[in-house]
């Protein structure tokens, strides 16, 4: 999820309740809610630092809890140098821990992941329930964010005396809303799994298949179905008067077992890749004395802007030896 998203859930949390914590619970909030995407710094060094870093450190359980301790030890030692603005400790680390606790968990619901167990196991943790940025969530959270603002303007207008740090009911409602929807994508995600499954694409069975968000309706997916020789990639509507065709299907077929396409998946860049991917589909090409492989996720369309979107590149020689291996942004490899 992206980071406006994580900032506006935890000032929504500030707002429903949290506030009474302790002074400057809302800032607690917002730093420790998205300090673990300082790790989209990693882009900076490229796509190999990205793949490695990005939902890494910082997005596994013992990253939290370090974000955890050091926000909330940080917090507690700049109050401690101002007598007025000390603040306990025990309330700060419950704030740090709600707010890289709830980023995490909203991260886990998408289709990116996070790798909750780094750096003792690289297992990658996905629901695909929630696209990187919903219009839906932001529009909720805003709503219960500045509607309760603008009606205490109004009031405060008018006369009425000023409450202290109530909880906002439109917080409050706010939270609830993205509940409840997140929890109707996570059965309209079931049912397109379903979908998928039971049926067959041009005269192939079924052997595996995942369904991701559309950020513009939580009742349209994209769906992507393994066969023993293809991957397919078609839509997936779920509203009540959508049908689905599986014969709509787009078609990617398996590249045949050969020496190059088997000295490339040995590389460690491979290897890794092939732990993240989802849905991996390799492509081989020949080049001036040798081949080139490269390795895609059909978790995202091929023209997915998403930096998640990455591609294994392995150069291979005449004789199979690997010459060269990176790892690229999709993006910038169709431009």
């Amino acid at each position: 999820m992206d980071p406006v998203t994580h900032g506006l859930l935890s000032a929504t949390l500030d707002r429903a309740g949290l506030r009474r914590a302790c002074p400057n619970a809302m800032l607690i909030l917002v730093v420790s809610g998205t300090a673990a995407d300082l790790d989209l710094l990693s882009y900076c060094g490229g796509a190999s630092a990205y793949f490695h870093y990005h939902y890494a450190a910082l997005h596994s359980i013992l990253g939290s809890a370090v974000l955890t301790v050091g926000a909330a030890l940080g917090f507690w030692l700049l109050g401690r140098g101002r007598q007025r603005q000390a603040l306990p400790f025990a309330p700060v680390l419950l704030l740090c821990a709600i707010g890289t606790g709830v980023h995490l968990l909203f991260d886990c619901l998408g289709a990116d992941g996070a790798q909750l167990f780094w750096p003792f196991r690289e297992r990658w943790f996905a629901l695909d329930l929630l696209p990187q940025i919903d219009p839906w969530i932001l529009g909720a959270l805003l709503m219960g964010l500045l509607l309760p603002a603008l009606f205490r303007l109004v009031s405060e207008e008018i006369g009425e005396r000023k409450k202290g740090k109530t909880v906002s009911k439109g917080a409050v409602a706010a939270l609830l809303v993205v509940a409840l929807y997140t929890g109707e994508r996570g059965l309209l995600h079931q049912r397109a799994v379903q979908t998928l499954m039971a049926h067959d694409y041009h005269g192939a069975a079924a052997i595996a298949a995942g369904a991701f968000p559309d950020s513009a309706s939580p009742f349209l997916w994209r769906g992507v179905v393994a066969t023993a020789n293809t991957i397919e990639q078609v839509s997936v509507p779920m509203g009540s008067s959508d049908e689905f065709h599986a014969s709509s299907s787009l078609t990617n077929y398996k590249p045949e077992n050969s020496l190059a396409l088997d000295v490339a998946q040995r590389t460690l860049f491979a290897k890794q890749f092939l732990r993240y991917a989802r849905f991996p589909l390799a492509e081989l090409q020949s080049i001036p004395n040798g081949s080139l492989v490269t390795l895609r996720d059909l978790r995202f369309a091929q023209d997915s802007e998403s930096l998640g979107n990455l591609l294994a590149v392995i150069e291979l020689d005449g004789e199979s030896h690997v010459r060269s291996e990176e790892m690229e942004f999709a993006r910038d490899a169709t431009k």
